[in-house]
């Protein structure tokens, strides 16, 4: 970020002659504007930096667990899916990770694969589909969160470049003490898209709660972790509370099964036909 006008302006106090006349009070107002944006860009930094620190935090530690997923509402059935996640020490994928449907009546239950990129490359998105069990390409279609709420969850350099974000007072959750970051999303025209609200654990950089606004400013959903676990040192969430403001569906999930470097067959992370 550059900061010319006032470089300029500081640079012309320093080297005037005793005869010129440098307004005082306008000196400060710009000594006062230069620190005023030197310390919201730090802030900003600093917010940055915790979002990069929580979207690394499992890096080169492969691991999979369950998911138990019960909604409110009367025609949505319990859910149960494994997630299994890769991290390649070698090629060019960054992270492979695979979301299958399990314990399920279906002969082909949907799967969902995303390849993340060593080179910044756009990740790629497959989903199987029910029944048919045909691949589809899932990459330029937008995420449905509510569907696979746990997304919420998740910081991704996508998030931190498309966003502003600003660092707000730390907070106590639980017995965690805990960074608040405010992360908005603006349109073309400079107006708010939208934007949220994430607390992450100053230790661990895990992201414990998150509440999602519209444009106007009303939230629409708010995703908190409980239980918390430690397994080999990292902490990890066993039970996590969705509540959808614009469905008015509760989503109550139960993490298990936690395991961390699992012999994986290397198949599973291969998109294709079920």
């Amino acid at each position: 970020m550059e900061f010319k006008p006032f470089s300029k302006a500081v640079l012309a106090f320093f080297h005037a002659d005793e005869g010129s006349k440098i307004p005082t009070v306008k000196f400060h107002q710009y000594t006062v504007s230069l620190m005023f944006i030197s310390l919201l860009y730090s802030n900003n930094q600093k917010a940055e930096e915790i979002l990069l620190n929580s979207f690394h935090r499992m890096d080169g530690i492969n691991y999979r667990f369950k998911v138990e997923s019960k909604s409110s509402k009367k025609k949505k059935r319990e859910k149960h899916f494994e997630i299994s996640v890769l991290w390649p020490s070698d090629g060019k994928f960054l992270r492979q990770t695979r979301v299958t449907t399990i314990l399920t009546k279906r002969k082909k239950p949907p799967s969902f694969w995303e390849h993340r990129y060593k080179n910044g490359k756009k990740a790629n998105k497959w989903m199987s589909l029910p029944v048919t069990g045909k691949l589809k390409d899932m990459t330029d279609k937008k995420n449905r969160k509510k569907d696979f709420p746990m997304a919420d969850l998740v910081v991704t350099k996508e998030d931190i470049r498309s966003h502003t974000h600003k660092l707000l007072p730390m907070e106590k959750f639980d017995t965690l003490s805990v960074y608040v970051v405010e992360s908005i999303k603006k349109n073309k025209d400079g107006k708010v898209k939208e934007s949220k609200k994430i607390w992450l654990d100053a230790e661990s950089y895990m992201i414990i709660k998150v509440e999602l606004y519209t444009g106007s400013g009303r939230l629409y959903r708010t995703v908190e972790c409980s239980d918390f676990h430690y397994i080999d040192k990292i902490l990890f969430p066993m039970s996590i509370y969705v509540q959808d403001l614009k469905s008015k569906t509760d989503i109550k999930i139960n993490v298990k099964d936690i395991e961390l470097n699992p012999e994986f067959n290397m198949d599973i992370f291969i998109p294709k036909d079920q």
